[in-house]
């Protein structure tokens, strides 16, 4: 067995430091694998094996409360399923245009419009299976080697192995806890370099919950404008907004040029499991995103398609309902743990998630969220998954009914209760 050493370049308060992350290859009698196999699994990975245990743990018997990974006990509203049932009845079984059926491209670019009141080309459009796939798309065919992409702290886990697949060098920006992670646009210009290529920005924040206003938005946007770079704005949780309103870079039509925004129907509309999502790029762009698709891809599932087509023209009552769902669970679940010493909540604007200041108990998010499962059956997320500014915080999803939420809750005041502050 061997190791490497994978750089993780990380920029705050005027210092850059590079941290070794050591990762095992295990060598095995096969020709040797692409070096980008060690750019992708990189240390956030890591973070998913709480997870991991937990299910386990569930299949042994043992009873295990999940709040961990961001797929809710919400399911599918029934007049989307029966959308696809209908299509697959009807035949929607073949190969679908790589870009994406027409209507679904017509029906995103109608959303748009609506929502945010700016004009987009359905041609605008490209479908993938997931906002996931439309991000690693995106930043492929944006960066290379030798780039840098910039990430705000806290950032989605999946966003560093992006990143850094293609070649690029992931240099991190701390968005600060005591400012509620609110988005900090000169911190994010002074990282700026000659190699800078592309920001990536999530609004609502996937772990914080911070909502990024249109003013912040401006500002970003003219910082990118200024030096050349791509600005990438993930809006899956955009639907869930529970303090003040979802704003997009893609509504400020005299700078947008440089946006790119993912989203899906995963969080709006129950459909984690469907993988349906999709970009929002300049022409130009699309071209890049369509071939690339061909070559990975070769389109995706038409019922699958014809269910998000529903979902966004008929089913906004049921986004309603599922937003006002979570702001509930938001704020009964934060004000439970409002009440636990030791712990600081920071109530997110929106989303599905709270982040938990963990310090005061001598230990970090890891150590926290292992012997939390173990102790006392609750699965939460570490917070070094997100960067290595919350490294001492744990992420916290109100992803059940409230009788869950208050159990959950119970037993982490009863473990922090044990460990003493």
């Amino acid at each position: 067995m061997i190791s490497f050493a994978q750089d993780y370049r990380y920029r705050g308060n005027n210092v850059t430091a590079v941290c070794k992350h050591w990762l095992p290859i295990v060598t095995e009698t096969t020709p040797p694998f692409s070096s980008a196999t060690e750019r992708f699994s990189g240390p956030r990975s890591r973070a998913w094996d709480i997870t991991d245990r937990a299910y386990q743990m569930e299949r042994d018997g043992e009873d295990v409360i999940h709040l961990g990974v961001g797929d809710p006990d919400l399911n599918t509203p029934p007049r989307i399923v029966a959308a696809a049932v209908n299509g697959l009845k009807n035949g929607r079984t073949h190969y679908s245009p790589i870009p994406g059926e027409p209507m679904l491209r017509e029906a995103v670019a109608e959303t748009y419009t609506t929502d945010l009141g700016v004009s987009v080309d359905p041609a605008q459009v490209t479908i993938f299976p997931g906002a996931q796939a439309a991000l690693f798309a995106a930043v492929f065919c944006l960066t290379g080697h030798g780039d840098e992409v910039i990430l705000l702290e806290p950032f989605y886990a999946t966003y560093e192995g992006v990143a850094q697949a293609g070649g690029a060098t992931v240099v991190a920006v701390p968005m600060l806890a005591k400012n509620n992670f609110e988005l900090d646009v000169e911190r994010i210009a002074a990282a700026i370099t000659t190699k800078t290529r592309v920001i990536i920005a999530n609004s609502p924040g996937n772990p914080s919950g911070a909502v990024f206003s249109k003013s912040s938005w401006r500002s970003l946007l003219d910082v990118c404008v200024k030096h050349g770079i791509w600005l990438i704005s993930d809006e899956v949780y955009g639907s869930l907004v529970f303090d003040g309103t979802h704003s997009s870079p893609l509504a400020i039509p005299s700078v947008n040029q440089n946006v790119v925004v993912i989203s899906s129907l995963s969080k709006s509309h129950a459909m984690t499991g469907w993988r349906i999502g999709w970009s929002v790029a300049p022409l130009a762009l699309c071209n890049h995103l369509a071939n690339l698709s061909q070559c990975l891809l070769f389109g995706v599932n038409q019922f699958t398609q014809d269910a998000a087509t529903f979902a966004l023209r008929n089913a906004r009552d049921e986004a309603a309902e599922i937003r006002e769902t979570f702001r509930d669970r938001r704020d009964s679940f934060c004000g439970m743990l409002e009440q636990i010493n030791g712990l600081r909540i920071y109530q997110p604007a929106g989303g599905m998630f709270t982040m938990i200041d963990i310090s005061k108990l001598g230990m970090d998010g890891e150590a926290f969220a292992n012997r939390l499962l173990d102790d006392s059956g609750v699965a939460v997320v570490p917070g070094f998954a997100f960067g290595e500014s919350t490294r001492n915080f744990v992420r916290v999803g109100y992803l059940h009914d409230k009788d869950i939420l208050i159990d959950a809750a119970g037993r982490i005041s009863r473990f922090v209760s044990s460990v003493g502050t």
